[in-house]
């Protein structure tokens, strides 16, 4: 049975953009479960600014339909035209950029010869709310209800299939169309988590958002402590690699036991692990995370006074 047609359109070809093109590509060839079970096939769009950057992401993105006009017409398809049972925007671009990119997806929407499918827009930046996002997208051309808006906040490792996504979704915006962008998402990312509360967002863009680079820290000073103690760098990598995938895989499929208790597993009362993991909590590495989260969440805050 053929599978129905969803066109995405991502505005900005930047990191999170390319990062979620390259996890659809891994994950579609690696024939993921979740690519396999979709109920959807997407037709891919990018909408960016410079006609060189179109050529690089068409070089690179060959599956994909890049534009640099906002008011190309193979943007906003009715859905007799194109066949495409709906449409997702991602706002791909910097948080000081939302704003106009707002007014330029109402403008090119309103412009449009025939009304075109009403897109659900989706960004992935914090502290900028839905309803600050519904007031800078203005009324939809034909519709007496406003455009359907969804918070996200993915994390780069979506660009290998694993990503984690935290969404929140206002009233405005029906289950439908929030169940569309689920289903998107867990193409790349395995884990995704619908928030209850909107002021959550910015919790889990301070943690798991910015979590890769916590963690790639980490991970960079066990590979450093290798090298020093005489393992080479290539080993050490390796290794330490493999152990942050088995982690995880741990942390994830044994919820039942709680992170202490993974931890006490490996700490030998009076061996060596339990030696290190002494000086990290003498070093004052809980408190280290918990003011590294609480300064991002500081500065998430801050967006929604800029």
């Amino acid at each position: 049975m053929p599978r129905a047609k969803l066109q995405i359109t991502f505005i900005g070809g930047g990191t999170m953009t390319c990062a979620i093109l390259d996890g659809l590509t891994h994950s579609t060839s690696a024939s993921s479960s979740a690519a396999q079970t979709s109920n959807y096939e997407y037709a891919l769009s990018i909408l960016v600014r410079r006609p060189e950057h179109a050529v690089e992401l068409g070089e690179r993105y060959s599956s994909a339909y890049i534009t640099c006009d906002a008011l190309d017409s193979r943007l906003w398809h009715t859905a007799e035209e194109s066949l495409v049972e709906g449409h997702i925007i991602l706002i791909c671009t910097k948080p000081q950029d939302t704003r106009e990119v707002c007014e330029t997806i109402c403008n090119a929407y309103n412009a449009a010869p025939t009304p075109a499918v009403l897109p659900t827009i989706a960004t992935m930046c914090p502290g900028i709310t839905a309803a600050t996002l519904t007031s800078w997208l203005g009324p939809p051309r034909g519709f007496h209800i406003p455009f359907p808006v969804v918070r996200t906040m993915p994390n780069t490792p979506v660009s290998v299939g694993q990503g984690a996504t935290a969404m929140f979704a206002p009233p405005q915006t029906g289950k439908l169309e929030l169940q569309r962008l689920i289903e998107f998402f867990r193409v790349v990312s395995p884990c995704v988590e619908v928030l209850e509360e909107e002021s959550l967002l910015d919790v889990a863009a301070a943690v798991s958002g910015s979590g890769p680079a916590y963690l790639f820290a980490m991970y960079r000073a066990l590979v450093a402590a290798g090298v020093e103690w005489g393992l080479s760098e290539h080993a050490a990598r390796a290794m330490v690699g493999q152990t942050a995938v088995g982690a995880g895989i741990l942390t994830t499929n044994k919820r039942e036991i709680s992170l202490s208790a993974m931890i006490g597993n490996v700490c030998v009362p009076g061996g060596s692990t339990e030696k290190g993991i002494r000086v990290l909590s003498d070093r004052g590495l809980p408190e280290a995370v918990m003011e590294a989260v609480g300064k991002s969440l500081e500065a998430n805050h801050r967006m929604k006074q800029s």
